[in-house]
């Protein structure tokens, strides 16, 4: 026998035997996607987070402007002026390239205030399903919830699907507050 099909065999009769000791375990599913897709305060969230980036874009734009508008009068101007002149302008211009550059990497980075406003809004819901989760899961005995939306089920029988109930239940709770608005800061 190889080696592959006695590792199949021994991972199969363990997999068997804890199957018959722990028969007591219960396991849910949920489709995380779905449940943001149809949550009510998903979209208020939403419309906040895009609203903050439309900011932070047009903040982006005008400071874009206004480096071009730079680049330009140094350009036209750049025959006649002095070499001082001349190397002041062009210090001031990589000055306005650097503080734009930071700018967006402080915005768009990977811990940037995109990701933290994104992070800022979605907590309050993913806590609100963590309660929920913990209450089905007490209530039906159910030890294991997995989400679909992972790509970790393989199988699952639709019976202990808890999306529809549990985006019932988040729909039917309180709204949540508006979380406090974004600040983007205006050309520094």
């Amino acid at each position: 026998m190889s080696r592959f099909a006695l590792g199949t065999v021994l991972t199969l009769l363990l997999l068997s035997f804890a199957a018959q000791v722990r028969a007591d375990i219960k396991i849910g599913f949920i489709d995380s996607e779905k449940i943001f897709a149809g949550y009510k305060g998903t979209t208020q969230a939403q419309t906040e987070f895009n609203n903050d980036v439309q900011k932070w874009q047009q903040d982006v734009e005008g400071r874009k402007r206004e480096l071009e508008k730079m680049t330009s009068e140094y350009q036209s101007q750049s025959l006649i002026l002095s070499e001082a002149k001349k190397r002041d302008m062009e210090e001031n211009l990589q000055q306005k390239r650097s503080e734009l550059d930071a700018f967006v990497q402080e915005i768009w980075g990977t811990n940037g205030k995109i990701a933290q406003r994104n992070e800022q809004l979605t907590r309050p819901i993913v806590e609100k399903i963590r309660e929920i989760l913990s209450d089905l899961a007490r209530t039906q005995g159910i030890s294991l919830v997995l989400d679909a939306t992972d790509g970790n089920v393989v199988y699952a029988d639709r019976a202990l699907d808890l999306t529809d109930e549990v985006l019932t239940r988040l729909n039917q709770m309180a709204p949540l507050p508006p979380a406090p608005p974004a600040t983007p800061k205006q050309n520094e």
